[in-house]
């Protein structure tokens, strides 16, 4: 396998932001991203769904444009806008990469949150929010972060709730918007064919006139794992049950981390139906079609949970965690073995490299490798990470991240 070099440049802004330029030769496409330190604890519980609502509807409006003007100039360019609640990206033709770096400035920054747009928006997710309500996986996997988080704010649904989210309006959409997108630990991230100086020195002049001070960010509860176990079930009348099982889990700057990310694919997410969890419940037993258990895959700035989820009969609800907790139970007692450890590892080392293929996902890799400390030559020892893994670290690392008496298991559907 060819060594993966990516030349990535980084500038300090005073303002606090971060600039990074990934070079990408040979290539005609572009992609910029921003990302602010806007965090889950910020969003104040009384009006759980701002956020998200800032981030669906940045593109609805800026100082210069109205929604469908800001589309029309995007689509000019042959790009394509897209905005969150930390910020955004862009995606364009080389070519137009200057106008579109600027137009994603604008649309993050420059907001107007305009009234007719916002109730627009607000609507449709009111909307999906009372459909989700309808559909039991989602109860069961919105009613598992409760009981896994707790008062944590991981514990509410990012979209809000109904109660919350019908009481908001654009004047609190412009209020976290000021108060949250601020340059202090931010960043912004470009991919594409220009020399990485060339492109931090456009990006500076840019982002450059972004003010304010950095925000103090509300303290959040400690996270804790349950001391015991507990099964809930939420009746709805539908034919099949579907089941969240875990607890805890892990943030992405763990230790532990890449050889549970070897655990998770004999556990539970290998490709295909290759993982012990999918072998023994459904292939060996019939019980389902989709199931998955891991721990890395919610690993972030806050700590993940290790889930494992299965969609089954009513009558298979409790066989079907038992065989959880029989693999799970096995994978901390029983090094795995030789030729399972090994697949993984082919698989880890020789698919890592299509996340990359992208000019967006590019920028992403930079913002993440700076977030969580990764080091830009991370894709170099990547392979060399996953290749040192033994069946022993797996094992001990198991044992140390999955409590099979400390899950939470939590259905809904038929009973």
């Amino acid at each position: 396998m060819a060594t993966i070099r990516l030349n990535i440049a980084e500038r300090v802004l005073p303002s606090g932001l971060t600039l990074l330029a990934v070079h990408n030769p040979g290539v005609q496409t572009y992609a910029c991203a921003v990302s602010l330190d806007v965090r889950v604890g910020d969003e104040d519980p009384k009006r759980s769904g701002v956020a998200n609502l800032v981030g669906e509807c940045l593109d609805e409006g800026t100082r210069r444009y109205d929604a469908l003007g800001l589309s029309a100039a995007a689509e000019s360019l042959g790009a394509m806008l897209d905005g969150n609640h930390r910020g955004g990206v862009v995606m364009s033709p080389a070519s137009s990469q200057r106008e579109a770096t600027e137009l994603l400035r604008e649309m993050v920054l420059e907001p107007t949150f305009p009234g007719r747009e916002v109730r627009r928006v607000q609507a449709e997710v009111l909307t999906e929010i009372r459909a989700e309500e309808d559909d039991p996986r989602t109860v069961a996997a919105r009613r598992f972060r409760r009981e896994v988080y707790g008062e944590h704010p991981l514990a509410r649904p990012p979209q809000g709730f109904v109660r919350t989210l019908q009481e908001l309006g654009p004047k609190d959409l412009r209020e976290f918007h000021d108060a949250w997108f601020r340059p202090a630990g931010g960043y912004v991230a470009a991919a594409g064919p220009d020399d990485p100086e060339r492109t931090l020195d456009r990006l500076e002049k840019t982002f450059r006139g972004l003010r304010g001070k950095a925000p103090k960010h509300p303290a959040v509860p400690t996270l804790e794992l349950a001391p015991t176990g507990r099964d809930v079930h939420l009746p709805m009348p539908r034919e099949q049950v579907h089941v969240f099982l875990g607890h805890l889990g892990i943030r992405r700057d763990h230790a532990d981390y890449y050889v549970l990310s070897v655990m998770d694919h004999v556990l539970g997410t290998g490709p295909g139906f290759t993982s012990r969890c999918s072998r023994k419940l459904r292939d060996e037993q019939g019980l389902c079609y989709s199931v998955s258990a891991g721990i890395t895959a919610s690993a972030g700035e806050e700590q993940g949970t290790f889930t494992a989820y299965i969609g089954t009969s009513p009558e298979h609800r409790q066989r079907a965690i038992d065989g959880f907790l029989e693999e799970i139970r096995r994978i901390r007692t029983e090094p795995v073995s030789a030729p399972e450890l090994q697949d993984v590892k082919d698989y880890l080392t020789g698919s890592f490299v299509f996340a990359l293929e992208r000019n967006s996902n590019l920028a992403a890799f930079a913002i993440r490798a700076r977030r969580f400390g990764l080091g830009f030559d991370f894709l170099q020892r990547y392979p060399d990470i996953v290749r040192g893994i033994t069946a022993e670290q797996v094992c001990l690392a198991a044992e140390r991240h999955l409590h099979p008496d400390r899950l939470v298991a939590v259905s809904a559907g038929a009973s």
